[in-house]
């Protein structure tokens, strides 16, 4: 009986209290609590009122119990009924019944479906005046109504309560918080479901692998909400647990940082992905540095940074220098990005693609076709190859300069080499075109970009569509 309750198989224990009853077996509390809640849920309170009645006449050694009228108000809480909530309350107070802990957290149910928070958070004063604790179960009847309610502001309140009240959520009940606090867009509450995992972490191992899905969804949600301060206290709470950031979590603490105006520990992180052996994609180089490059004092910081490493007898990573030079030219510093490739040698580095490439793409910021020429036969001199971001600068160079047959030329020797046209090199010459009229050698290229599986926008689009037709 008690197992179909617990699946609240209500039906099921009125059957079975049928066959007891062909068994002449003499019910006792337990059994009285079981169908009493039974009818309860099945029939309504009143029906559960006269049941007991009923039980109580023909078996008058039975007791009710406090469990007992809890089981009776059950049905209040779907309805938020308080005036039959509290009339059975203080029917069981009259009875000089000994008080539990399940007619109070039946009593908190019915006040938050009622919406009459302040009823049900005095009803944790009246449980110690009554001499009862509250349990974590008390919190937690509390909270997921509120939850129910969509008062998710409310079950984080409660939640800081219960933790300050040592209450503490097991991992299982913070896991399921930190799905509803998601659901809720509720920011505070899911950070603290994740800290107290983090916790348990500490003391117990590691997370399932649902519970890692549900942080690199919150990571995501962070980044893709641009919640910086999110980013951050997440990262935080995984290193202090012992757990390593994957690559793509990594970059988000570096934006989330840079988002803040946080230059040396945006860069501390960018440095140890570096180190661990990892490339940035274009899309995130260009994003991390316009990010750097918003303020002069960040790119100063970060060369700071990896001069300290070489001082501490540390690898500086040549990448991170690349970075610094990337910022230049967003700033259109020539000098600063010159003085910046003169001092690789002191860091007891020598330049490669990635630097030449950052140069160059100074020098087209900054209009100084000449020297982005010099630049493109200084790293043949090298004895550098060439990549596809590489052809892509000489592009714009070569337009720049008014060479344009020959930068029409430049695909097909990239593909000659082995790489790549570059989504910025077809974006380039289609526009190229376009400016000069050459409206089918646009739509070729255009084509040639879609066959290589580039991301082409609307707008690029429909202006050869547009030239086309006109």
């Amino acid at each position: 009986m008690m197992r179909a309750i617990k699946d609240r198989q209500y039906e099921q224990v009125l059957n079975e209290y049928d066959d007891m009853v062909l068994a002449g077996v003499v019910p006792d509390t337990l059994i009285l609590n079981c169908l009493v809640e039974a009818k309860a849920q099945n029939q309504g309170t009143q029906q559960a009122r006269e049941t007991l009645d009923l039980l109580l006449s023909q078996h008058p050694e039975l007791e009710p119990s406090a469990q007992t009228y809890a089981a009776m108000m059950k049905p209040c809480g779907k309805d938020g009924d308080m005036k039959t909530a509290f009339s059975l309350y203080e029917e069981a107070v009259a009875k000089g019944l000994s008080m539990h802990s399940d007619l109070f957290n039946t009593l908190i149910v019915v006040c938050t479906q009622a919406k009459d928070f302040e009823a049900a958070e005095n009803i944790f004063n009246v449980m110690r005046e009554k001499g009862v604790k509250p349990k974590s179960a008390t919190y937690l009847k509390y909270i997921y109504a509120s939850f129910r309610l969509r008062r998710a502001d409310k079950a984080y309140e409660m939640l800081v309560n219960m933790e300050n009240e040592w209450r503490v959520p097991d991992a299982r009940e913070y896991s399921r918080m930190l799905s509803l606090f998601k659901w809720s867009d509720h920011s505070e509450g899911k950070l603290r479901c994740l800290k107290g995992l983090m916790e348990d972490i500490k003391v117990g191992g590691s997370l399932a692998g649902l519970d890692n899905e549900i942080v690199g969804n919150l990571f995501r949600e962070a980044q893709e909400k641009k919640r910086p301060d999110d980013v951050i206290a997440l990262a935080k709470m995984l290193t202090s647990a012992g757990m390593k950031l994957d690559r793509y979590q990594q970059i988000g603490v570096v934006f989330a940082n840079l988002q803040l105006g946080q230059a040396v520990p945006a860069f501390t992180t960018l440095i140890g992905y570096f180190d661990a052996g990892h490339t940035l994609t274009e899309k995130a180089r260009d994003g991390i540095s316009e990010m750097l490059a918003r303020e002069t004092t960040s790119v100063d910081e970060a060369y700071f940074l990896l001069e300290q490493r070489k001082q501490d007898g540390k690898p500086v990573p040549l990448p991170a220098v690349n970075m610094i030079i990337e910022a230049c030219a967003v700033m259109q510093d020539l000098d600063r990005a010159f003085a910046t490739w003169a001092e690789l040698e002191t860091l007891d580095l020598q330049p490669n693609t990635g630097t030449y490439n950052a140069l160059l793409y100074t020098c087209i910021r900054t209009r100084e076709i000449a020297s982005g020429r010099r630049l493109l036969l200084r790293l043949e001199q090298d004895g550098l190859t060439a990549d596809s971001t590489t052809y892509g600068h000489q592009c714009s160079l070569m337009i720049m300069g008014g060479e344009r047959d020959q930068a029409l030329k430049l695909p097909e020797v990239v593909r000659e080499a082995g790489l790549t046209v570059s989504a910025k090199m077809y974006a380039s010459l289609i526009n190229m075109c376009m400016r000069n009229g050459k409206h089918e050698r646009a739509q070729q290229l255009l084509e040639q970009m879609d066959a290589d599986k580039h991301f082409i926008s609307q707008g690029l689009r429909g202006r050869v569509a547009g030239n086309r037709s006109a």
